[in-house]
């Protein structure tokens, strides 16, 4: 397996054993493939450790977890407070394709987020939709003309 970014590395190293409170910044929603189908998802973007505002890391995908979704719509640019706990994973091709080649390399997510809410909050946001389609059908729709990341 590989190096992990360097940030990541500074992730890993508040080990997985306790929970800490982060925070970071919505940039969008997105829709993964899952083994029960498509599964909605949230980026947020410098995540940081509430308790120094230090960057943990310039990125992280998380499931769309009622937590999330009890905050509403988000709109790009709002703060999202929330507690967490490392955990690490297998990243990359993982299958029995031969010609498909990705290297895989452990690296490190929050997982497991808990009392989620806007650091900031605002005027109260119109509801996600309770229908995962419709909640799908909504993300492609918010998503139209933006890079894939």
């Amino acid at each position: 397996m590989s190096g992990r970014p360097r940030q990541r590395k500074v992730l890993a190293q508040l080990g997985i054993e306790e929970r800490h409170q982060f925070s970071g910044i919505f940039e969008r929603y997105g829709v993964k493939s899952g083994y029960k189908g498509e599964e909605p998802t949230i980026l947020l973007r410098q995540v940081r450790l509430l308790a120094d505002e230090r960057l943990m890391t310039d990125h992280l995908w998380f499931n769309l977890t009622k937590g999330f979704q009890r905050l509403g719509q988000l709109e790009r640019g709002d703060v999202i407070q929330f507690n967490g706990r490392v955990n690490s994973y297998v990243k990359g091709y993982q299958g029995r394709q031969q010609d498909l080649f990705n290297e895989v390399s452990l690296d490190y997510q929050l997982s497991w987020p808990s009392k989620v809410q806007r650091l900031v909050p605002g005027p109260v946001r119109p509801n996600l939709p309770a229908e995962k389609w419709q909640l799908i059908t909504l993300i492609q729709d918010l998503n139209q003309g933006l890079p894939h990341y």
